[in-house]
């Protein structure tokens, strides 16, 4: 019988093979959906399992290696979440993918990030993050080299980064189990805390977190290593992008959370706290602000639909990193409580974006407009994914922001605060430009003839919505499952409500409120309120005369007074720096060629001769 754990693993990638194979329309979509539909019925299969306290595992021996992987609570929500939004993405793909090649990556893709969730070894992991990093470079590859090249070129850096920790940790405790990992650290950390010796030195300790961070950072898109995302996220196939931001994403997130389990305590040990934050977690909270805060101001500057989500993902990971850097029980909760909302709602905006771009053929602002009353179903998705994000109750993303707001003012973190703060307040002002630019105003007449969403996209958004709704309706049940995880109730209250000590929201009330509102808004203006009609041309010039040269409609050139006003700051560019390195060493590499890689069999007796000089000289 074939272990459960490997038909969660492997049913997508066995299924992305046959659709590759067989490059039928029709059946291949069929074998893909059924591919990503089977590990999502295991994991609710497993579920009563998981609940009770049970850990499934299962070892396999494998080129003299033994590979362990383990389902358990923390895995499964992880797991879960890929689950969802793969099944959605998928669904989505039905409608927008070319073909067979796109269906054997992305489920390639899906299968990996699985492994990457259930494998129990740090041998595994790596495996199955490499194969990750391969499926989603050739997703990429297939629309835009460029992009690709971007992202492999830093992804290879974290890979590379984590070979080299786990190669670190791997000499000293002659383990990849995590269970042994932990247990070596852990006792490293006892004796280091009474000042005898210890395994690990401070400059080993060090390292591995600074190689982690590196290797986790880039997949999560962290500041300053998140140049890749903004291209590969809107150069690829936009329901893929769904997975892509949604699910692999989270997979730096879970190795943010693995720093924790596994080197938490002898990284506190060794290097102190930072008031009531852990120094090495004080890193990745302020890495996580500094995302946030230029993930979202770049969001608001695009002036394409597909940058600004990939950069406002970028930001809203930020919340994340933020929330478990931070440290205390109620922030990891929180952050993966964001985990779950910025899986669903930034899940939901690719595949509005992969319908409009379906049925438009258009990605700028300046080409759009009206779209509401042709895409009423798009537009009724794309309202809950804009409360959602935007931290509007009754929708999940409100709750897990409240909680992050929380947590790290409950530590006395007001620098944090504050870009946890200017990330909503940023996040308003592009999604009002969203809102208005695509959906209302004057439609341009190549659009007239604009249909709503094809039925597959239209399930795979409904299905993610759906859960942005109820899980902000009933946010403790989102809590609930977390406290299973940490073996407490770091969130108290009901389904409805969650009650942190020094506050409490209850979603199903605020929801009572806001139809009762609503219901009185509509009551008035059916009853004659004055309304005016508002010009399309409508600007704004801060006093200035308006010329045709300096144009702010909501479609164009809106937010160029902030794009001038950080003139300065925009100059700034990690990813020019990036490309001016990679430049400068492809230049000292064509230099190192022509000079000493010169195919004269003199010059290679002269180095030999050198070489032997120089260990003659060392006694070797």
């Amino acid at each position: 019988m074939i272990n459960e754990l490997f038909i969660i693993i492997f049913a997508p990638l066995i299924a992305g093979v046959i659709a590759w194979a067989l490059d039928i329309k029709g059946l291949r979509e069929i074998v893909g959906v059924i591919g990503a539909a089977v590990p999502l019925a295991y994991l609710i299969k497993l579920y009563q399992s998981v609940n009770a306290g049970d850990v499934i595992q299962h070892s396999i021996s494998f080129g003299g290696f033994t590979f362990d992987f383990a389902l358990t609570h923390l895995s499964w929500v992880f797991a879960m979440i890929a689950g969802v939004v793969g099944l959605a993405a998928v669904l989505g793909m039905v409608s927008t993918s070319r073909n067979s090649y796109e269906w054997l990556f992305a489920l390639m893709s899906l299968s990996s990030v699985y492994g990457v969730f259930l494998a129990y070894d740090l041998m595994g992991f790596f495996l199955f993050w490499e194969l990750m990093t391969f499926g989603s470079f050739m997703m990429v590859l297939k629309y835009n080299r460029s992009a690709s090249l971007k992202y492999f070129v830093l992804s290879i850096i974290g890979a590379y980064a984590m070979l080299l920790a786990i190669g670190i940790i791997y000499a000293k405790v002659g383990s990849f189990s995590f269970v042994e990992v932990y247990k070596a650290l852990t006792q490293d950390a006892a004796i280091g805390a009474v000042g005898a010796g210890t395994i690990f030195s401070k400059g080993d300790m060090a390292a591995i977190f600074g190689l982690f961070l590196v290797a986790f950072g880039v997949k999560a898109g962290t500041f300053p290593l998140h140049v890749w995302a903004p291209d590969a996220y809107s150069e690829t196939n936009q329901s893929y992008t769904a997975m892509f931001s949604g699910v692999l994403s989270k997979t730096g997130v879970y190795g943010f959370i693995l720093i924790y389990m596994l080197l938490g305590y002898r990284l506190v040990v060794e290097f102190g706290t930072f008031r009531s934050v852990p120094k090495f977690g004080y890193i990745i909270a302020l890495l996580g602000g500094l995302t946030i805060v230029i993930g979202g101001i770049l969001a608001a500057l695009q002036e394409d639909l597909r940058k600004l989500f990939a950069y406002s993902s970028i930001s809203q990971i930020g919340y994340i990193l933020v929330a478990i850097g931070v440290g205390s029980a109620l922030s990891i909760e929180a952050g993966i409580y964001h985990a779950i909302s910025h899986a669903l709602f930034k899940g939901l905006f690719f595949l509005i974006v992969a319908t409009i771009i379906y049925r438009t053929g258009k990605t700028e602002f300046k080409d759009m407009g009206g779209l509401a009353e042709k895409m009423p179903f798009t537009f009724a998705m794309a309202f809950v994914a804009i409360l959602s994000l935007a931290g509007i109750p009754p929708m999940v993303g409100f709750a897990s922001k409240w909680l992050i707001f929380e947590a790290v003012i409950s530590q006395n973190m007001p620098i944090l605060g504050g870009m946890v703060f200017f990330g909503s307040a940023i996040g308003f002002v592009y999604l009002i430009r969203f809102t208005y630019a695509v959906w209302f105003g004057q439609r341009p007449t190549d659009l007239d003839d604009v249909k709503d969403a094809p039925l597959p996209l239209a399930i795979g958004m409904a299905i993610l919505a759906l859960f942005n709704v109820v899980f902000g309706i009933a946010p403790g049940i989102v809590a609930q499952e977390l406290n299973k995880v940490f073996g407490s109730d770091v969130i108290g209250g009901t389904i409805w409500e969650l009650n942190i000590g020094v506050g409490k929201y209850n979603g199903l009330l605020i929801t009572i409120w806001l139809v009762v509102g609503m219901v009185i808004a509509a009551i008035i203006y059916f009853l004659g309120a004055k309304v005016r009609r508002v010009p399309v041309t409508d600007t704004y010039q801060a006093g200035n005369p308006v010329t045709m040269d300096y144009n702010l409609t909501i479609r164009r050139n809106f937010f160029l007074p902030l794009k001038e006003a950080m003139s300065f700051w925009l100059r700034i560019s990690f990813d020019k720096l990036y490309k001016d390195f990679g430049k400068t060493t492809e230049d000292f590499a064509e230099t190192l060629k022509n000079y000493v890689y010169n195919g004269n069999v003199q010059s290679y007796a002269w180095y030999l001769a050198i070489i032997l000089l120089i260990l003659a000289m060392w006694g070797v």
